[in-house]
Order: C-alpha cells, then structure tokens, then sequence
C-alpha cells in the first residue's frame, strides 16, 4: 500500500492528465485516436532522458555544476549563467533538449547552494520556449510554419529575430530580480568522471540529436541508444520517470480529441477572418489550451498571416503547462509536487505572458511590416 501511495504522490501531474483525458472522452463522445501521438516526439524525450540519466549517473552533472558555482558569486549569477545556456540550447538544440539538459543541473546546483527555486526554475522553462522561437528547427511549430510557407531562411529570420530581442532583454532584465546574497562556501569537491563514461555519454547525446534533428531516422538512433547503455549501465532503465512519457502522451491524446471538435474549429473561423491582431491573439489564446504545436497547425488551415500566426503561437508558448509540452516536461524534470512551487511557477509564466504579449501586440504593425517579403 505504501508503494501505491509513494507512485500516486510522485505521479500527480500524469494522474491528473489521464483524469482530463477520461473526462475529455466523457465530454466529448469520443475516443482517443492512437495516430493523435507525435510518437517522433515520444522517441526523443526517452531517448534524452536516457542520456541525461547516464550524465547523472556518471557525474558529469555534479562535475558541470561545480564549475558553474565556481564561475558564479552569487544567487542571481547562477540564475543568469542557467538562462544564458538554456537559451544557447534552445537556439540550436531545441526547447525540449534545453529542458531535459538544464533542468536535472538546475536541480543538481539547487541540492548544493540552497537558493530560490521557483523563480529560477521558470525562468529556464520560459528562455528555452522563446530562444527556441529563433531558428527554424528550434521547435516544432517553426519547422511547421517554414515548411508549410516555404519560407527561405532569411525570410524566418525577419519574423523571428525581433521576437527572439525582444525576449532575451526582458528575461535579461527579468534575472534582477533575483537577490545578489552570496552563495554559502562549499567545500570543493573532487568529482571523478571516467574518460570512457564521458566519451560514450557525448556519443550518446551526438547520435541522439542526430536522430532528434532528423538526420539519421530517430527510431534508428533510439534502438542505438538503448543498445549502448544496456551493454555499459543497463542501471540506467531502472531511473527512467516513464511517468512523464504517459503524461506526453496522455496530453497528445487530449489534444487530439479538442482539435477535432467542430465548435473549436468554428471558432477559430470565425475569428481568423477578423484582423492580423485577432490571428495573434487567437494564437496565444488558443495554445493556452490545445498546446502551442496543435494550434499552429489548427490556424494555419485558415490563415496567410505568417507573422501573425507565428508570433502568436510562440508567445503562445507561455504561459499553462498545455501552452507548450516544455512547460511540462520541466515541472515533471523538476519534480514538481508542491501547490505552492506549482502556483508560483504559473504566476510568472502568465506575468511573463501578458508582458510580453502586450509588447508585441503595441508592435504588431510595426513587426508585420519590417517582415514583409
């Protein structure tokens, strides 16, 4: 019984899911269609976890840490150096490789220097969303929108760059906030990460970004990274919170079933025929409740307004757990159990979302015209 209550309390957030997704069925009069999960995404979030539950194992986390703390003199330098890697992630890795890297280091440093947890844990959830609105293949509503406008680079890139300025100075500024109390002395300590460990961990993550980037099929690269660590720390399997790949999936279901209700799809009609103002805000509003990825594909059916629709959709990204499956995935990576810890981290998200919503809509005609091609 203390088993089953210990697996209930630690999986909460994928309880709740399969509770909403019963009700959704209910509500609905329907059922979930297997062909709703983004099983390519299912395929990276395991393969990462397993690479990241490797680094752990080996130290090479509390070794990347130490050097973090070593560079850093204060609580607020710490929250600083974590934004500026999580957006450097996002930028070229995704927000999802972002997450599943920082956020297991995040926690790592936290268990060492003991200092605000909420704020910064946000923060790093929020920087990856936006540096990851950057690229084109920074997340999987840009590669959508490049492709399905066949966009050129440079064209992407008009679009993208103010939003990805606009974001970094106000998170920047944001990370002031935090108090500059000097970290505790701690003793140093000397973590040993084995050459080998560390040279199979970095083949490990190479050829699963290559299959998570798509230049190599990820079902190729996925069997390659569970062959490996059965061989070198089969351990590994035994770490792994497959709770948060059910909680993915119930959420894809979930999705699923609300994209294909008439009424939504009336909605978003009737509202995408108004303005390039009603599009954005559509698209913020809209990820708020079928996830930033969905709704993208949902606008984009009635809808030529690029910027619009692009900036909505990565604003978008802010703000539920649902908005975007980063959100989640970094309160599952975190840990995250407390009611507290919960409300304060969706507190700054929606303070962060409506900021920096407000920003972009006063500049809307402004964005629209210079990325005009």
């Amino acid at each position: 019984m203390k088993a089953v209550n210990k697996i209930i309390k630690q999986q909460k957030i994928m309880w709740a899911t399969l509770l909403i997704l019963f009700l959704v069925c209910v509500i609905c009069r329907t059922l979930p269609k297997i062909s709703d999960v983004n099983w390519q995404t299912i395929l990276s979030l395991f393969s990462l976890m397993l690479v990241t539950q490797y680094l752990i194992n080996i130290k090479a986390l509390d070794y990347l840490s130490q050097k973090i703390i070593n560079l850093a003199h204060t609580h607020r330098q710490v929250t600083q150096l974590l934004v500026l890697l999580a957006g450097f992630l996002a930028m070229f890795l995704t927000n999802d490789v972002a997450i599943l890297s920082l956020i297991p280091l995040f926690l790592v440093i936290h268990k060492q220097v003991h200092g605000p947890f909420t704020f910064p844990l946000a923060l790093i959830t929020i920087v990856a969303n936006l540096g990851s609105a950057l690229a084109p293949f920074g997340n999987p509503q840009n590669l959508y929108l490049y492709n399905h406008y066949q966009l050129s680079t440079a064209n992407f890139f008009k679009i993208s760059l103010p939003l990805f300025l606009i974001s970094f100075v106000l998170i920047l500024l944001t990370t002031f906030v935090i108090p500059a109390t000097p970290l505790p002395v701690l003793k140093q300590t000397d973590y040993e990460v084995k050459p080998i460990s560390l040279i199979i961990a970095f083949a490990l993550l190479i050829v699963t970004l290559a299959g998570v980037l798509h230049f190599v099929p990820l079902i190729y690269t996925t069997i390659a990274v569970v062959a490996v660590i059965l061989i070198t720390n089969r351990f590994v399997f035994t770490q792994i919170d497959y709770g948060t790949l059910i909680t993915f999936i119930g959420f894809f279901l979930i999705v699923g079933i609300l994209g294909r209700q008439k009424f939504i799809i009336t909605l978003v009609t009737q509202l995408l025929k108004q303005s390039f103002f009603i599009t954005y805000l559509t698209g913020i509003l809209l990820s708020q409740v079928i996830s930033n990825v969905p709704a993208t594909f949902l606008i984009t059916r009635f809808s030529t307004d690029i910027t619009a629709i692009f900036l909505g959709v990565n604003v978008g990204g802010l703000g539920t757990p649902l908005a975007s499956f980063a959100n989640l995935l970094a309160l599952k990576q975190a840990h995250v159990h407390s009611r507290q810890v919960l409300l304060g981290f969706l507190t700054i998200n929606f303070i962060f979302l409506i900021v920096l919503a407000t920003i972009i809509f006063l500049l809307l005609p402004q964005l629209i015209k210079l990325s005009s091609f």
